[in-house]
Parts: structure tokens; C-alpha cells; sequence
């Protein structure tokens, strides 16, 4: 039996994007699903001052979908997807991914866990945004994420720990302590 991620890739077509390149910006139809082969994609809104408040990293292995509600309702989306450094994916187009999953159990079956991984994801990342302090959000990002230190601006890794980068600094010298 193949395995389900190797017969995805195999079928999805490959595209580069610079550093700092757009994806989709707020406004466009989401029409496509990203699987990230090399790099990290930043997801980020602006709110009513014009911040920019990132949702959501994306980096090696991930799959995502540029929004998923405007893939699904096919409206206009209000989020940014934004290479944050030279970045290698594979993706399908809309059409392309819904003939796969017509045609294929094990890929629909793929395309579930996946879809559940990111609804868990997300709210987890909510839970901790509303029960965890500075620091505990920090700590957990770290676990698994430590290496993003080295690779984006740490403004990106603040915005998404809900914190400015001046306490994401000085937490961080506290947790070296």
C-alpha cells in the first residue's frame, strides 16, 4: 500500500516564493491547499489599527490551506499568507484535490486526520492564548518550535504568542537563566 503523503505529493504540482512573498492576500478566494516542503509561512490578519497579528506559523511537513473558510465558503478571505523565508511547497487547486479525494479512500481518509490535526491546532492555540501566562506560551512554543528563533523575525514569533517583542525579549532571557 502507498503511503497517503508520498501519493499527495506525487500528484500536487511545485512552486518556490521568495522571502516576504505573498501567498494570498486578504481579499482573494482561497482555491488552493499548500503542503510545505522547505520554509515557513506566516498566516496573519490586521486589525482595525492596521497591526499586523499573526495566527498561525506554518513550516516543513505542515499542510494548510491559504484560509480555510474562504476554501470552503468561497468568499473572500481576511487573512495574509506570507513566506517568511524562501519557501518550497507542493499544492493543489481546489478542483484538482476534490477529484483526488472522489476518487481515492485512503486519501480522503488523509485529508480527514489532516483537517482534524488543524481544527485540534487551532484550539489548542486558543486554550493557551486564554489560560496560559506570557511565559507557559513561550515555554510551549519552544518545545516544538526553538529553531523558528533562527529562522524569522522574532516580531512574527511575538504577534503569535499574543505578546509584544519587547516582553518576548525579555522573557527569553528570563527562560535562559
Amino acid at each position: 500500500m502507498q503511503d497517503p503523503l508520498q501519493l499527495m505529493i506525487s500528484t500536487g504540482k511545485s512552486r518556490s516564493f521568495s522571502k516576504y512573498e505573498f501567498l494570498i492576500h486578504s481579499g482573494e478566494v482561497s482555491k488552493n491547499i499548500y503542503y510545505i516542503k522547505e520554509g515557513v509561512i506566516r498566516h496573519f490578519v490586521n486589525d482595525s489599527e492596521g497591526n499586523e497579528k499573526t495566527i498561525r506559523i506554518s513550516k516543513e511537513n505542515d499542510f494548510f490551506y491559504s484560509s480555510i473558510v474562504s476554501y470552503f465558503r468561497e468568499e473572500p478571505t481576511y487573512i495574509n499568507c506570507q513566506a517568511m523565508t524562501d519557501t518550497y511547497v507542493i499544492f493543489w487547486e481546489k478542483e484538482q484535490i476534490e477529484a483526488l479525494m472522489e476518487s481515492n479512500e485512503m486519501l480522503r481518509s488523509y485529508q480527514y486526520k489532516q483537517l482534524v490535526n488543524f481544527i485540534i491546532e487551532k484550539h489548542n492555540k486558543e486554550l493557551s492564548l486564554l489560560t496560559k501566562t506570557s511565559i507557559e506560551r513561550l515555554m510551549e512554543f519552544n518545545e516544538s518550535n526553538i529553531s523558528l528563533f533562527n529562522r524569522i523575525p522574532h516580531h512574527v514569533i511575538a504577534s503569535y504568542l499574543n505578546m509584544t517583542p519587547e516582553t518576548l525579549s525579555r522573557l527569553r532571557s528570563q527562560v535562559k537563566s
